[in-house]
């Protein structure tokens, strides 16, 4: 059975998510970090009286002025280690607010390689270029910061193994991403989809579907209004090539209201039919394309003469069939039409259908076309009409030696044509 395995966050967009929300985090909390450092007792007077000036433009969001007066100062303060390692953070942070980053990141590990600040500031600036690093697509840098970080760490928040994964992910190293992703969902303090949709994502990369399959169980339950869950449980049971389990989710998404477009309704159809459960598959359909769930055009009728086959339900499969026709007529459903027509003995109906056959010559169908009209005119009682069609079919090279034995039978041994 054909089946799409939609991912429902690729490892791209999780860095991409992720990426963004550092830069934010970034933003929100660098002043009040240079501004603690500021405040130590060992600056002299006149720097902490021009970093005072510095945060003044700062506050107004004159980046640019602030940043050429850092640079200013840091030539001042180039043989006191502690004030260099104060302005070079507060510089690495105003590079961050002029979206200058990799400016920022020269500045802060500058600043971290004094190893003057004290050991609480030092962590957060390590923890700050590592989400840098993130930022600009420098995930190995990024991972040992961040495992240098955590090595000094005390209680990690949910949110640096978040960072930490996303950082292995970055390198592809899909498998050393997973045990931090699912430290954060432990840690974190309410559920958030896009971690669980990070560590799935970390799954699918792997291919790793029966890891999947009780994380998006456990999705499910968490998120409930997050509807797709459902398909993507059906899909990863799809991979597993375990078909019953498919259907039962699929099953539980139509009865949860989950399953909303046309494809969704027309592969639990599908499911119906392939696991030997065609009346529920054709009942389904038939509904669905009666209320507008799924289009009510010649493909679907196709297919739901199919489900009613299978279903030996032959009145309503012929139904079907005969409405895919009136509106898209094709060689392959007339005949497959004319075989039913055939099994009910409908003889005149069979004959009716197929004679519209007989005369194209562009389809490769007209000598099975006339075999089959022969047939039906034979039943019919009417040998000369019969007799006709089989030298029409013995003319065609795809009715095999079928045709010549009807010719024997009814004591026409030649096949010449007409």
């Amino acid at each position: 059975m054909h089946h799409r395995l939609s991912q429902p966050c690729t490892s791209e967009q999780f860095l991409t998510r992720i990426s963004a929300g550092v830069l934010l985090t970034l933003l929100l909390g660098m002043f009040s970090v240079s501004l603690t450092a500021a405040a130590g007792q060992t600056l002299s007077p006149s720097t902490y009286q021009q970093l005072t000036e510095i945060h003044k433009h700062i506050d107004q969001q004159a980046y640019d002025t602030a940043s050429k007066a850092l640079q200013g100062l840091l030539q001042d303060v180039q043989q006191r280690p502690y004030e260099k390692a104060v302005v070079l953070q507060t510089l690495g942070y105003v590079q961050v607010s002029r979206e200058a980053y990799p400016a920022a990141i020269r500045a802060l590990v500058q600043s971290l390689a004094l190893q003057q600040l004290p050991d609480d500031t030092q962590q957060r600036l390590r923890y700050d270029l590592a989400q840098l690093y993130v930022a600009e697509d420098q995930a190995d840098k990024a991972a040992r910061t961040l495992e240098a970080w955590f090595q000094q760490a005390d209680k990690p928040p949910a949110e640096a193994y978040v960072l930490l994964g996303h950082a292995y992910a970055q390198q592809q190293k899909y498998r050393k991403a997973i045990p931090p992703l699912v430290k954060a969902n432990e840690l974190a303090d309410k559920p958030h989809a896009d971690w669980y949709e990070a560590l799935l994502a970390m799954y699918y990369e792997l291919q790793s579907y029966a890891d999947c399959v009780p994380l998006l169980e456990n999705m499910i339950r968490l998120f409930p209004q997050r509807h797709r869950y459902w398909q993507q449980l059906a899909g990863v049971h799809l991979a597993l090539k375990d078909y019953d389990a498919a259907l039962t989710a699929l099953e539980l998404a139509y009865r949860d209201g989950a399953l909303k477009k046309e494809q969704q309704l027309i592969q639990l159809v599908q499911l119906y039919l392939y696991t030997g459960i065609p009346y529920k598959g054709a009942r389904l359909l038939e509904d669905q394309m009666r209320t507008g769930g799924i289009q009510n055009n010649a493909r679907h009728r196709e297919l739901l003469a199919r489900a009613w086959s299978s279903a030996k339900q032959r009145t309503q499969a012929i139904q079907a069939l005969e409405k895919a026709i009136s509106a898209e007529s094709t060689p392959e459903l007339r005949l497959r039409l004319a075989q039913w027509y055939f099994e009910d003995e409908r003889w005149q109906a069979a004959a009716s259908i197929l004679e519209p056959l007989t005369g194209d010559k562009t389809t490769g169908s007209s000598g099975q076309a006339w075999l089959l009209l022969g047939i039906a005119r034979f039943e019919q009682h009417d040998r000369e009409a019969a007799r006709k069609a089989f030298l029409n079919a013995a003319q065609s090279s795809d009715t095999g030696t079928s045709v010549q034995q009807w010719l024997e039978f009814i004591g026409e041994p030649s096949a010449g044509g007409l």
